[in-house]
């Protein structure tokens, strides 16, 4: 029996085990993915009702039928004493001007185009927007688990600062100093918390409140491969966004053959069959034609304004494409950056920042460093793992926003 996909994707996250199992980085998007989310498909729907009003307007109007008595004398209403009286029926069918009926489902066709690039831009921005939430999440969880480790070290300082306090070895203003970083310390786990669950908020938006609550891995993911920098700029004219304005530029191009169609003629066909009872009866064919005689100036301004819409849209485009590529260069840049940025904190700064507190700590020991210094050599190694690791994150946001532009592919 086959099941579909999202029956499983429900089961599989209903399941309880399921449920305390970290949530990595590529199961939320696949969940965001596979969601029923409103915002994506509201843009199926505009799609498929521009499809239909395509459709209605390429057909033919419906046909005039007419019935009814002619020629009728006024003076003893008698049908059968003039000659000229008779039963009338007939019918008219009127045709639109030039290749208006198909011009019109073509712009609707493109029009849908639109929405369904849309669409495909929307369900992007989802992705990045899982993306960075659930970033932001495991650093701030990172965060939170590195400042409870120091602060468990500024907790041992605190007793080695009470200690040395009571046997006159240190003043009391070690362990002021250890109480205030202590209470700094945990005014920041409390921020780090407010900040989590602000941005579960967001992440739980895409992929449900349970989901986004389940505990997440310890270990930083990676995200797919950026293109270079040349293939980059190139995949910009697929992004949907450009995607987007170029079924809008189409739409608006069939607007500007649309008006000229208001140019040529309409026209219309009539047949009518007249009863004259024992006399013969009579048959009428008749074609009707509307001429744009007296429009010329409002047609020449309709067709005027259409191609200034026209080139509206194209010059929207290529704002748009610029920007992008703006965006682009910007965050290659960044990327390059944080990663020169990282190299340096993991190849120097963090080693000496771990070096320089173990030799503090031995200075202390031996009575050659004082109690501040030790904590202030704690406290730098602190920032500095927090550092890095808001690096690397800032980092994979930045590969993120990348792929956003360039393609996942």
């Amino acid at each position: 029996m086959h099941i579909p996909f999202l029956a499983i994707l429900a089961l599989f996250a209903a399941d309880p085990a399921r449920s305390g199992q970290p949530l990595t980085l590529p199961e939320a998007v696949l969940i965001a993915q596979h969601s029923d989310e409103p915002s994506s498909s509201v843009f199926s729907a505009r799609a498929t009702a521009l499809e239909h009003q395509g459709a209605a307007a390429d057909t033919l109007a419906d046909p005039v039928i007419t019935a009814g008595f002619a020629n009728v004398p006024l003076s003893d209403l008698d049908p059968n004493r003039d000659p000229m009286t008779q039963a009338r029926i007939g019918v008219r069918q009127m045709f639109p001007r030039g290749e208006t009926r198909t011009l019109t489902r073509q712009q609707r066709s493109a029009e849908a185009r639109a929405m369904r690039a849309g669409q495909e831009l929307n369900d992007r921005q989802i992705v990045l927007a899982v993306r960075e939430a659930w970033l932001e999440i495991f650093y701030l969880d990172r965060s939170a688990d590195l400042m409870r480790e120091r602060l468990a070290v500024v907790e041992d300082l605190g007793d080695v600062a009470l200690s040395a306090y009571s046997v006159g070895r240190n003043s009391s203003h070690g362990v002021t100093r250890v109480n205030l970083e202590h209470s700094i310390m945990e005014a920041r786990l409390i921020d780090i918390q407010r900040d989590r669950d602000l941005t579960i908020a967001d992440l739980a938006r895409y992929i449900s409140f349970e989901a986004a609550n389940r505990p997440f891995p310890d270990v930083i993911p990676s995200l797919p491969a950026v293109p270079e920098r040349n293939e980059a700029l190139d995949r910009l004219s697929v992004h949907p966004l450009i995607q987007s304005f170029n079924a809008r530029i189409d739409a608006r191009a069939l607007g500007v053959e649309l008006a000229l169609q208001e140019y040529r003629p309409a026209w219309g066909v009539e047949a009518g069959y007249g009863l004259r009872g024992s006399r013969s009866d009579l048959a009428t064919v008749s074609v009707s034609l509307q001429i744009p005689l007296f429009s010329r100036e409002r047609q020449n301004e309709t067709v005027a304004s259409e191609r200034d819409l026209r080139r509206a849209a194209e010059l929207e485009r290529d704002a748009a494409l610029l920007d992008m590529a703006r965006r682009l260069e910007r965050e290659l840049a960044q990327l390059d950056r944080l990663a020169q940025s990282a190299r340096l904190y993991e190849d120097i700064v963090i080693p000496r920042a771990r070096e320089t507190a173990e030799s503090v700590l031995l200075a202390y020991q031996n009575e050659s460093a004082d109690f501040s210094e030790l904590v202030r050599s704690e406290l730098a190694l602190l920032d500095a793992e927090l550092t890095i690791l808001r690096v690397e994150v800032n980092a994979l946001q930045t590969q993120a926003r990348l792929l956003f532009l360039a393609g996942d592919f």
